[in-house]
């Protein structure tokens, strides 16, 4: 695949770098799922993207795409009935289209603004039949367009960490200072203070306890 990175690549680059938009992927079977795939790795990581499943497109959800958005779309064949019926409604909006296609000459291919080479000899499959290379290709060329993305944005690890807080990549981003509580957050009473106030205290802050200070805020002990 390494090859096919090559002036087209660089063209879909600048039109994915130059959207004033969102970036709209759209494929069907497994190419739908590869497209959302993609669409969530270019969310991840600084280009906001989302998916259309091309049925739904053509039956209202195409309207959630608008003038200055960027359509990728993802087919073997390239000509997918589903597929080929967006294609009006993107030069219409004068939305440029990006196809990752297995037929540089279907007709996605020649409506398309930017071809994406994902062809493949033959499918992992014995029967040369269910999409295996052919969304593996698919899947390579989506990623390397999200990677050489992210690092023309300057997209670093703390822009990482901010949009993926969750899950085992997020615990290892994350700093204390992003966890931590502070000043009136903090269920804080002085030593002079009574049972019922201490009480009030941990009760409304709702951390189980209460830090107890001197006159100078200083923490001399802590109620639980």
């Amino acid at each position: 695949m390494a090859d096919r990175l090559d002036g087209n690549f660089e063209k879909a680059i600048d039109l994915l770098l130059g959207c004033k938009g969102r970036v709209m992927i759209s494929g069907i079977g497994k190419s739908g799922q590869i497209a959302r795939k993609i669409a969530a790795t270019f969310s991840s990581t600084g280009t906001p993207a989302f998916y259309i499943h091309p049925t739904e497109g053509i039956h209202g959800d195409i309207g959630m795409v608008l003038s200055g958005d960027v359509a990728i779309i993802i087919s073997k064949s390239g000509d997918t009935e589903e597929v080929i019926k967006l294609l009006p409604i993107f030069r219409r909006l004068d939305v440029p289209v990006i196809a990752i296609t297995g037929d540089k000459n279907s007709p996605l291919a020649e409506e398309a603004d930017v071809i994406l080479d994902s062809s493949v000899e033959f499918e992992a499959c014995p029967l040369d039949l269910v999409p295996t290379s052919s969304t593996t290709a698919a899947l390579v060329m989506g990623d390397a367009l999200a990677v050489v993305l992210l690092e023309l944005r300057g997209f670093t690890a703390n822009d990482f960490s901010f949009i993926h807080p969750g899950g085992a990549l997020g615990r290892k981003l994350i700093k204390v200072a992003d966890l931590m509580h502070t000043g009136p957050e903090l269920p804080i009473v002085a030593q002079s203070a009574g049972f019922r106030e201490m009480l009030v205290e941990m009760t409304t802050k709702r951390f189980g306890l209460a830090l107890v200070v001197d006159s100078q805020g200083r923490l001399t002990g802590i109620f639980t």
